[in-house]
Order: structure tokens, then sequence, then C-alpha cells
């Protein structure tokens, strides 16, 4: 595997963002296992409060782990971890009346959600300015016509899919994917019409969303090519969806340093 660059750091803070975050993290965790033990509430909230300050205290001031995960791909693991038992909750809450949810259970595993996006994000933010490098071009662009086109038929299949989901709910179905496909056209709708700030470093591609505060960093090894069409810039990725932009929206400066990074294909679309 690649080796991680990583920029020195003139000084360290004690307890930093993602430090504080994980240990919620884990604090709610133990909180969590307490509801299930049948543990008391003081019992749980002197839990929760013990392990989120140590955790937050042994990680706090070591960037390079944050580095890491983010080079791994492991700092999504803790929203996703919860995400998955929450949801699979809340369908058999929907689905199987004789199955009583409780939710002393329910709401730390949202509360893992929430912490473990802001875990995703603060973690992400050290990680992208630190492996980045010297920023050597930086432009803002949008979505190229090609999948703002793609976004906006998701945007209508989903209208289609609430529709037969709404229906569904009449005759008492879960509501679940009505729910489901109404976030999706919401946030199909907002993203198509966000342009992305971007930044090509000296070992990656860093880029922010418009409205967000989520900073994103790839490695240029994580790209397999670079081409032009006659509407985009679009940088290949092998096994998810390639990086695409408005080509008229990137300077000459930004395509230089790009095609340099990556390496250029003749291909075209």
């Amino acid at each position: 595997m690649a080796t991680v660059p990583m920029r020195s750091t003139e000084s360290r803070s004690f307890v930093d963002g993602p430090s504080m975050a994980a240990g919620v993290y884990v604090g709610l965790l133990g909180y969590l296992a307490g509801a299930v033990a049948g543990v008391d509430g003081t019992g749980r909230s002197v839990g929760f409060w013990l392990l989120a300050v140590a955790v937050a205290l042994a990680l706090g001031g070591r960037p390079e782990l944050w580095v890491a995960f983010g080079h791994r791909r492991l700092l999504a693991v803790p929203m996703f971890a919860a995400m998955v038992p929450g949801i699979g909750l809340i369908l058999v809450d929907e689905t199987v009346g004789a199955v009583d949810v409780s939710l002393s259970v329910l709401f730390p595993l949202v509360g893992l959600m929430a912490v473990g996006l802001a875990l995703w994000i603060l973690g992400n933010r050290v990680y992208a300015d630190r492996a980045a490098g010297d920023v050597r071009a930086r432009w803002v662009a949008n979505r190229d016509p090609r999948r703002r086109r793609w976004m906006h038929a998701g945007t209508v299949a989903l209208v289609v899919g609430s529709v037969g989901a709404f229906a569904a709910v009449l005759y008492g179905l879960p509501s679940f994917f009505l729910s489901g496909a109404v976030a999706g056209i919401v946030i199909l709708q907002i993203s198509v019409r966000r342009h992305r700030t971007y930044e090509a470093c000296e070992h990656g591609l860093r880029y922010i969303e418009s409205g967000t505060v989520a900073t994103s960093f790839r490695p240029w090894d994580r790209f397999d090519g670079y081409h032009e069409t006659d509407g985009a810039v679009v940088l290949e990725r092998r096994w998810r969806l390639d990086e695409r932009m408005a080509g008229d929206e990137v300077p000459a400066a930004a395509r230089d340093a790009l095609e340099a990074a990556i390496g250029g294909s003749s291909r075209r679309e």
C-alpha cells in the first residue's frame, strides 16, 4: 500500500474535534450497552461521561490516526455501523406490530449515527489538511451536463416511487420507503444545484461542496485516468463513480495539473 504523506505540525491540540466525536461515540456505545443490560439511568449517564472523556483524552493530539483511517476509508465505518441496526429496528417496529422497540435503545442508535457523521466529517477534514500537500491549482465548477441529467432522471424515478409508496401506506404497509423516497428527492435536488471548490494538490484532489462543511480528499492513485469530452472534464475511477465537472468551468492551469498528476487518456465519449 502506498504511504500516506503527512505534513508536520508545529503544535498539537490536547483534545481535537475528531477525538471528542470519538469519545462521545464510545460513550454512547456504553450507554446503549447499559440500556440493553438493564442498568439504571444514573449508572448509564456516569458510564457515558467516563468513557467519553477517557477516549477523547486518549485520542487527542494524534492527527496521524485520522490520516491513517482516512487513507484506508475507515472514517465512515462508525456511522454505518449504527445506521444498519437503526434502520433494521425501525423496519421491525413498522412491520412487526408485536415487537416493541425500546426508545432507550433506538435513541442512542440515532445519536450514534449523528456522532458517527460528525466523526466522518471532522476526521476527513484533518486527513485532507495533512495529506494533501501544497496546492497546485484551485477552481470552482458545477457537475457536468450528463451527471446533472442523470440526477434529474433519478429524481423523476423517486417521485414515481414515492407515489407508489404513498399508495402502499394507505393499505397499511410501512411508511419507511415513502420517507426514504422523499429524502432521496430532496438530496438529489439540493445536490444538483451545488458547485464544488476543487484544489489540485501535491498528493491528491481536495474539494468541498457549496453549502456544506465536509471536506473530501482523494489521493492521485485513486484515479485511473483523465480525459475530456465536449462538455466535461472526467477523472476516471474504476470501482466508483467518475468525478465529472463542467468542462467550460475548469481553467487551463487546472487541466494541466490534473493531467500531469493522473495521466491523460485518448478515450472520448
